[in-house]
């Protein structure tokens, strides 16, 4: 199934460091923050349109603190970086000011819960993943990664891998 979503790509490697064995890298051109998730499309041309309409907004800092386990910690198949407090203020009012420009293609979240994916597992939730992954989000506490965004993107997200469609540039 193809999706869509508004986000930056993310790069990030201060993290790697901390995957545990029986998790896998997310490549690092695969690496991205979604501001929204729009799901599945039907209207693409006039979603490019609402896109390209929104003003450009102002180049900013994004500053990631430790790490993360997603969808939760009970059933970890993501490790994610985590934005600062700060950075998370910033990625909200980014989030909001591109929510109000594209009413129509709302996002298909109801909470916005910023954080870039570094690694996945197949492996089945149980003590013994939990237990590890707690290890590992207690030793990247100490991980600080910075990125300065100068552009977003509308990606196209299918069969596991994002594909930037749309560049739109920040002043």
């Amino acid at each position: 199934m193809v999706t869509y979503f508004i986000g930056f790509l993310a790069p990030i490697k201060a993290f790697d460091r901390f995957i545990p064995e029986g998790f896998t890298p997310v490549p690092l051109n695969q690496r991205h923050l979604t501001l929204i998730y729009l799901g599945s499309c039907e209207e693409l041309n006039k979603l490019s349109e609402e896109v390209k309409a929104i003003p450009p907004l102002s180049v900013f800092t994004v500053t990631f603190r430790g790490l993360g386990a997603f969808p939760s910690l009970s059933k970890p198949r993501y490790l994610a970086a985590l934005p600062s407090k700060e950075s998370v203020k910033v990625l909200e009012r980014v989030h909001n000011e591109i929510s109000n420009r594209i009413r129509a293609h709302s996002d298909k979240y109801s909470d916005f819960r910023p954080h870039v994916s570094v690694a996945y597992t197949r492996m089945k939730p149980t003590l013994e993943l939990r237990i590890k992954v707690e290890r590992v989000i207690r030793a990247g506490r100490s991980a600080i990664d910075s990125i300065e965004i100068h552009e977003f993107y509308l990606m196209k997200a299918a069969a596991g891998e994002v594909k930037p469609l749309l560049k739109l540039g920040l002043l």
